[in-house]
């Protein structure tokens, strides 16, 4: 997508300050969006937009998991010109269920669900209203199966899978320009892990081949602002891989695949 046609539109990223938000602001600087990054603390944005002087960028400091803020980042960019929303922001509790933290859950639903659900909701309206928008929804490979000792946030992934393909649907049918694309990555370098299991030095592992995290944003990107007809995207050789697994193979293999590999990346 060339500059000069999205002059003076604005984006906006959820967990924008690192992973995989930060490297979705560095593309979207690249494309010629000006961008509204939102996390809890967007300094890292800051410094990232200064190589960019010709696009602008505002910074809200907001934790999602509080909904009031939900509520007030719609309210603050209500008066921008934004086509492009990516609800990005998010983090999963690994452990068995029986041990893992219940408000520590609750505050990750509140944040991988509640509220994407309710920008997904807010934007597509404004969207539809103003006749362009697209909502770009980051789920997960994770969103295919139940994940046995990371269950929480497998299931929150499948929620924010099927929540998309809906409502992706319904779009198409009554034919509207607005769309809500799902991405689902898999495994990338970043330190979800380390937030999800609760190590600040905990060395990421991974069974499966691990894209970059810049590479996944750029390749992902370029297809959910350009896709018309497709509801979700799986980016990589592998994860297609992957994906086809989850469908084909008992899932009782599935499962115990997923056990296995949760249960053991503490040890690594």
């Amino acid at each position: 997508m060339a500059k000069q046609k999205i002059a003076n539109q604005w984006a906006i990223v959820t967990g924008a300050s690192k992973g995989l938000g930060y490297a979705y602001c560095q593309e979207l600087f690249e494309k010629g969006y000006h961008v509204i990054a939102v996390a809890r603390n967007c300094e890292s944005v800051e410094e990232l937009a200064k190589k960019y002087p010709n696009q602008k960028v505002k910074l809200l400091n907001l934790d999602l998991s509080k909904i009031a803020n939900v509520y007030q980042l719609a309210q603050e960019t209500k008066n921008e010109n934004v086509t492009c929303l990516i609800n990005n922001a998010g983090y999963g509790v690994w452990g068995y269920f029986k041990d893992s933290d219940l408000e520590q859950e609750l505050n990750m639903i509140d944040l991988d669900i509640k509220a994407l659900h309710i920008l997904t909701k807010l934007f597509v309206q404004r969207f539809s209203e103003n006749g362009v928008g697209r909502v770009i929804n980051v789920g997960s490979l994770a969103a295919f199966t139940p994940g046995p000792v990371f269950a929480s946030y497998y299931a929150a992934k499948a929620y924010v899978w099927s929540l998309g393909v809906a409502v992706n649907t319904e779009l198409k049918k009554t034919k509207s320009p607005v769309r809500v694309i799902t991405v689902c990555p898999g495994p990338l370098k970043t330190d979800f892990w380390n937030r999800s299991s609760n190590q600040s030095d905990a060395n990421y592992h991974s069974t499966v081949k691990v894209m970059s995290t810049q590479k996944y944003a750029h390749k992902s990107l370029n297809k959910a602002l350009k896709v018309k007809k497709k509801n979700y995207l799986i980016t990589g050789t592998t994860n297609k891989f992957v994906k086809k697994l989850t469908k084909y193979v008992p899932q009782s293999w599935v499962l115990t695949s997923v056990y296995n590999y949760q249960r053991k990346r503490k040890e690594k």
